[in-house]
């Protein structure tokens, strides 16, 4: 079991036509937009980081470790964001780092603002096959060395926001990132792609009382050629301190997320999510933490408190 990943890691990557690449998942993009959609940025009113670690599927040899750290600001006269992201994701014998540069542009709309963002990154993948044990893979060995690969990729996104709803959607990886794995021992080359995808996110807050508010959110993930992918989300910010929820991950099981405003400036958060499939069999689930500091360089009217 220990090797499960590392099996997985070999089919997943191995030349046989693949189109997809794994792409890196987290919980709490509902309390961090800049996750999944670059025209979030410079959308808080202030110079905003985040940081995110994700340890997936504890207790699996090989499991996927993820860290992103992401800062951005809106201009002076707020309408436009500019950002900066790094992230780090480690599968197997494949790691990935990736470094982007985000920007957006803001338009007033109704209640609220509509934003159009670009995130433009430069991704390194580095395969190293020596961390594979063959001899559970039936011994058929692709490769025993280092490959390392870069590619670019670009991402448009689309986000409104007002007091008390958001909608948004991403377009990334538009230009079919190419990434070659080579074969040596069978004379096989293939292509693995950052296979395009769209993701949808929406939400509304509801106010129930001076110190409870609800808020249901939702995500999808679309891919060609790929089943779709949706987070079913319901939480609760109590006392304008407390975040509390819950998660529906069609096709994998249940999250449960958390968060906690320390003050105006910082929070803190955490999740755990476990496979309801046969995936929850020899590992203890995930976990997630990520800690926010927002800086009001501008010395604008902050608003608090923020539901988005």
């Amino acid at each position: 079991m220990k090797k499960l990943i590392y099996i997985l890691s070999f089919f997943l990557l191995v030349p046989l036509g693949l189109k997809a690449q794994y792409a890196p998942q987290f919980n709490q993009y509902y309390f961090n937009p800049i996750l999944v959609n670059p025209a979030y940025a410079g959308t808080r009113g202030m110079l905003s980081m985040v940081g995110v670690h994700r340890s997936q599927w504890v207790g699996f040899n090989g499991a996927p470790t993820t860290q992103s750290f992401a800062i951005h600001s809106p201009s002076r006269r707020k309408n436009m964001g500019f950002g900066f992201q790094m992230m780090n994701d480690r599968l197997g014998p494949k790691n990935t780092i990736a470094a982007s540069g985000i920007y957006s542009y803001k338009i007033r709309a109704g209640r609220g603002k509509l934003g159009f963002g670009l995130r433009a990154s430069i991704y390194n993948y580095t395969f190293d096959w020596s961390k594979i044990d063959y001899r559970e893979s039936g011994g058929y060995a692709l490769n025993e060395g280092r490959e390392s690969y870069w590619t670019p990729s670009f991402d448009f996104g689309m986000y409104y926001n007002d007091k008390y709803n958001y909608i948004g959607m991403e377009l990334s990886h538009l230009n079919h990132g190419r990434i070659g794995v080579q074969a040596d021992n069978v004379n096989i080359e293939s292509t693995v792609r950052q296979n395009a995808q769209m993701i949808l996110v929406g939400g509304r807050a509801f106010k129930i009382n001076r110190n409870l508010v609800f808020k249901p959110s939702t995500l999808i993930r679309l891919a060609i050629d790929q089943p779709a992918f949706f987070d079913l989300n319901a939480s609760f910010f109590i006392n304008n301190r407390l975040w509390l929820g819950a998660s529906y991950r069609r096709g994998y099981g249940v999250v449960f997320v958390s968060e906690y405003h320390i003050d105006k400036s910082l929070r803190v958060g955490y999740s755990y999510d476990i496979a309801t499939t046969t995936l929850r069999q020899g590992n203890s689930g995930s976990h997630e933490v990520f800690i926010g500091y927002d800086v009001n360089i501008l010395r604008s009217r902050m608003v608090s408190p923020r539901y988005f």
